[in-house]
């Protein structure tokens, strides 16, 4: 397969794997609210999220390197798709934590899949790929169809009210669903029929094979990341990010709507998603020149980018109108856009091959471990005093969290024996 070729099918099936999960995101917390749940007990079912992905982060990982990357893929869509449908019958907050740990098992099976996959095909091609630019190019579009899923998970609750006022549907969030289930079950299909992986030769690939190997696999990565100056500083750097975009991913929704009054419609969430995505779709664009306009020192970069998006979410908790409230939000994601692309690069340059699904795992459960933290300190300071508060704690971590990026230069020349720094 040719590097055009490999881009186009990349773009697809990451950016088609988000748009599924667009469609529930303008309503998740409405969709639980709606089920009888307080902003505390929500926080909650977040967390089950978060803490069953962390469980089984590394040990899925370390499973993609064994087993191959699209199969796990494969299970974690099945996961998903089962997860979503049970929630549609269910109202309990056991019962709801059982389905967000259902979606958590599901997260931590596809993390570190196709996208190591992707990332590995690059480097098949072309050695001297510059990766910060592929990853950019195709960063565009996961926002993009994360939009467009979002713009229509927006209006499906406005087509569903009819059915839910003659009790066909529990709520009107639910069509969202039931959409939902639908779209996994063509990611499913395209994954299986347009995704083809190549196991190195002499590697076991049966299921059994794959278990007996995660053992080892999982403990040289994690003692390779934890030992790794710059991976070390860019995972901080993560669960500080984990940490405080649960409070703004949470509480947007409530939010919004004690802004605009009970009666705001559900196109607004819809219309508000789909901006913020677009907007990190133009952040991805942005980093492109954003990184070039600092000398492409990415630390440097991304120092700036984070800095600024702090900024922004401090901004942000004290406006009192739902224009302003639009302008910061998606000003706020655009700088979080010019972020992934050159955080990427670093991390996966400083990453060998044979242990990627596991260390981007390994990051991943960063990431969650962060979003645990986030949902529950920051849902109880909404819900002690007010969302406001609540997003000038989270403004505050991810502004300090910039600092560790300028760290990063000193490590890496002493890590690659002397060199002179980036900067």
């Amino acid at each position: 397969m040719g590097m055009k070729k490999l881009r186009i099918l990349a773009a697809w099936i990451m950016s088609f794997h988000w748009f599924s999960l667009g469609i529930i995101i303008p309503v998740m917390t409405l969709f639980v609210l709606e089920k009888g749940l307080s902003l505390a007990q929500v926080g909650i079912a977040f967390a089950a999220y978060g803490t069953a992905t962390v469980l089984l982060e590394l040990p899925t990982g370390g499973l993609a390197d064994t087993l191959g990357r699209k199969k796990v893929y494969i299970y974690s869509l099945l996961f998903q798709i089962t997860g979503a449908a049970v929630i549609l019958f269910v109202s309990s907050l056991p019962a709801l934590i059982l389905c967000f740990a259902f979606q958590g098992i599901s997260r931590s099976l596809s993390s570190g899949t196709m996208d190591a996959h992707f990332i590995d095909e690059f480097y098949r091609i072309d050695r001297e790929v510059n990766l910060q630019k592929e990853m950019a190019r195709i960063g565009t579009f996961i926002p993009l169809g994360l939009g467009l899923g979002s713009l229509l998970g927006g209006f499906l609750p406005m087509i569903a009210a009819q059915w839910t006022a003659v009790g066909v549907l529990e709520n009107q969030y639910s069509f969202n669903y039931i959409i939902y289930i639908a779209a996994l079950i063509i990611q499913l299909i395209s994954t299986s029929l347009l995704v083809h992986e190549k196991r190195p030769e002499g590697v076991e690939s049966g299921l059994a094979a794959g278990f007996r190997k995660v053992p080892e696999v999982v403990g040289t990565s994690v003692k390779y990341g934890l030992g790794h100056p710059v991976l070390l500083l860019l995972l901080l750097a993560t669960f500080a990010w984990g940490f405080s975009i649960s409070g703004l991913e949470q509480l947007w929704q409530p939010q919004v709507r004690s802004l605009g009054g009970e009666e705001t419609g559900s196109w607004i969430y819809g219309l508000l998603t789909t901006g913020y995505f677009l907007a990190a779709s133009a952040g991805s664009l942005v980093s492109i020149p954003f990184c070039r306009l600092f000398g492409d020192r990415y630390p440097l970069a991304l120092f700036i980018s984070r800095t600024l998006m702090g900024t922004l979410y401090f901004v942000l908790a004290f406006q009192t109108g739902l224009f302003p409230f639009a302008f910061f939000y998606f000003s706020l994601f655009l700088f979080n856009g010019v972020q992934s692309s050159p955080e990427s690069s670093l991390f996966n340059e400083s990453v060998p091959s044979e242990k990627r699904s596991t260390l981007l795992s390994f990051s991943s459960l960063f990431l969650q471990g962060g979003g645990i933290a986030g949902s529950i300190v920051l849902a109880s300071l909404a819900d002690r005093f007010s969302i406001g508060r609540s997003w000038i704690a989270a403004s505050v971590v991810i502004t300090l969290s910039a600092a560790l990026y300028l760290l990063i230069p000193y490590f890496k020349s002493k890590h690659a024996g002397g060199l002179n720094s980036e900067f």
